[in-house]
């Protein structure tokens, strides 16, 4: 009873949850992990990266940048599209010079403008640093902040991102600090200390963050009566997306996509290695539940399109919901199989064909 056959190559996890109405839910996830190569499509990777049962963060819990959230959960209504690298400078821009970065997915597309890395002066003006690092596509690294020196005595967070650069209460305490990297293409970098710009990046949103938690809904004495363990009733669903809206897709991407990624490498000198252009893989899964002593199949949903360009990866995540209404029907899931129905936009090596034996599928 309640086992998952997982007869696809891919990571996969399955388990119950239930909705704001209370309404319980059989869920069957699975998530793939491809190599990108440059101007050709995706490999198969043999070790897989396995679902996110938590949310993973570039450093420590809550005081650095969300990398991914938990792919565990109640299935979106978009998917997501999720950037973790850096920005890298075209070897033919100056150090004083701004410049692009860009993820593009067909007509789906986000950039933004890196700026040269800039600390306030003595003066509060900006001032050019010597170093060029690659600069992080988090919201370390956009506009936003935390002023541990206010002259309240308490840390003044900035309300959309205490994360970032730039945001302080008092001219001395902005002294000697940097400025943000990251901005939303178009925006005026800071010119004043006490200047303001709206916080952009690649990376995933914690749910505490006003731009999710807005959508969780109302937890007070009234939901502690009435709903509680439950979730509330105003509740939204777009409480469950882990990006920006600029990086929600309005449907899931056809076969055939093209995944572009503009400054996101070193390009070595090289101006054709700007712009890395690799083929989206497209999978489709077939999720059979023996419930209630019949088999019933949930369709597997695309919820998250998570790109590492440091690490050369791309991973698909899905996720398939069954609605059985109410929890006392639970026991009557027996067990679940995940096969792979069809693929396209990816190769696999020869030595890994085994890993695709007896699925019925050419590779």
């Amino acid at each position: 009873m309640w086992t998952l056959a997982n007869r696809t190559p891919f990571a996969a996890f399955s388990g119950f949850d239930r909705d704001k109405d209370g309404r319980s839910y059989w869920l069957v996830w699975a998530k793939a992990t491809f190599r990108m190569r440059y101007q050709r499509t995706c490999l198969f990777e043999r070790k897989q990266v396995d679902l996110f049962r938590a949310p993973v963060w570039r450093e420590g819990v809550g005081v650095s940048d969300l990398v991914a959230d938990l792919d565990i959960g109640l299935p979106k209504v978009r998917p997501d599209v999720v950037v973790t690298g850096h920005a890298y400078r075209p070897a033919t821009t100056a150090i004083d010079e701004p410049y692009t970065v860009s993820a593009s997915i067909g007509e789906w597309s986000k950039s933004l403008s890196v700026q040269p890395a800039m600390i306030w002066s003595d003066r509060l003006q900006p001032q050019l640093q010597s170093g060029d690092d690659p600069v992080f596509l988090g919201f370390s690294q956009t506009f936003g902040g935390t002023d541990q020196a206010s002259d309240t005595g308490l840390a003044q967070e900035h309300p959309g991102n205490p994360l970032g650069l730039g945001y302080w209460k008092t001219e001395a305490a902005a002294k000697g600090k940097a400025l943000p990297r990251l901005y939303a293409q178009g925006a005026e970098p800071l010119k004043q200390w006490d200047g303001s710009a709206e916080p952009a990046a690649f990376c995933a949103i914690p749910k505490s963050w006003p731009q999710r938690a807005q959508h969780s809904g109302t937890y007070d004495q009234n939901w502690m009566r009435r709903k509680s363990p439950l979730l509330p009733d105003d509740l939204h669903e777009d409480y469950w997306q882990s990006v920006s809206v600029d990086q929600q897709l309005d449907h899931a991407p056809p076969e055939g996509l093209t995944v572009t990624l503009t400054n996101m490498l070193p390009d070595g000198g090289d101006a054709s290695l700007r712009q890395f252009t690799t083929e989206l893989p497209t999978l489709q899964f077939e999720s059979m539940t023996r419930f209630k002593s019949r088999w019933q199949e949930t369709p597997m949903t695309l919820q998250t399109v998570h790109l590492f360009p440091d690490d050369g990866l791309l991973t698909l995540s899905y996720c398939g919901a069954m609605p059985l209404m109410s929890a006392a029907n639970d026991v009557l899931v027996e067990r679940s199989e995940l096969t792979l129905r069809g693929q396209s936009g990816f190769r696999v090596r020869p030595e890994d064909t085994e890993c695709f034996d007896g699925l019925g599928m050419e590779v």
